[in-house]
């Protein structure tokens, strides 16, 4: 025992003399949803989060796609109930905790859409206590838009949006929100995919059809101009 426990100190030796000690040792990519990891599992479900909650009548939808394993966010965004605003949203469910701290953000793979601008956000607090309609009260969201640009559409190879994490924003309640709190990246505990109006500037039917969403360090990535 007192052999073993001395070969260990001195491969530690080793380690921390190479600069290597405090290197984590994860893959360069991380799949969250798509690739190998389902999109849905008994601990993680995607839910609708639409204008709706606030008297309007947009609606999106979350589907698997047949035979494959993408899925599809889709909807329809409207603008009038409103007066010119409008969302429509999906996110994630349930208690699960991502540490993605050993990454340099997150990576949406893109099969088809139309050409719209979509929004990725992340939150890294999910308050316990609920509103009377049992919906979760407002927390800081972490939000990053994205548009699929018409010459994507149609093509053979998949789209990838490279997003490092200090591009997301912090935003409350739709507002910028510029003395937020650093995201906590080993406590990452929503995702969500929404379609705004920007006041607007987009309405109507729209369809984002994904791959995968994952978590990636920077040398992995293959960005796209």
């Amino acid at each position: 025992m007192q052999l073993g426990q001395a070969a260990l100190l001195r491969l530690q030796g080793i380690a921390s003399w190479f600069g290597m000690a405090n290197v984590p040792m994860t893959d360069p990519q991380l799949y969250l949803f798509g690739g190998t990891s389902p999109w849905i599992t008994p601990s993680v479900n995607w839910t609708a989060v639409d204008d709706r909650v606030r008297g309007g009548s947009s609606q999106s939808y979350f589907a698997l796609v047949p035979n494959s394993t993408h899925v599809c966010f889709s909807g329809n965004l409207d603008t009038k109930t409103l007066g010119g605003a409008g969302f429509a949203s999906q996110t994630t469910t349930g208690d699960k905790v991502w540490d993605l701290s050993a990454y340099d953000g997150i990576q949406v793979e893109v099969i088809k859409g139309q050409e719209k601008t979509y929004t990725l956000i992340v939150k890294d607090e999910v308050l316990q206590s609920k509103r009377d309609d049992g919906r979760e009260m407002s927390s800081v969201s972490w939000e990053y838009d994205f548009t699929i640009a018409e010459s994507s559409i149609g093509s053979e190879e998949t789209l990838k949006v490279w997003v490092p994490w200090s591009e997301f924003k912090a935003t409350y309640r739709g507002r910028e929100k510029k003395d937020a709190e650093p995201l906590k990246k080993a406590e990452i505990r929503r995702f969500s995919l929404m379609m705004r109006s920007f006041f607007e500037k987009q309405e109507g039917y729209f369809e984002l059809v994904l791959a995968s969403i994952s978590a990636a360090r920077k040398e992995s990535v293959e960005c796209e101009p």
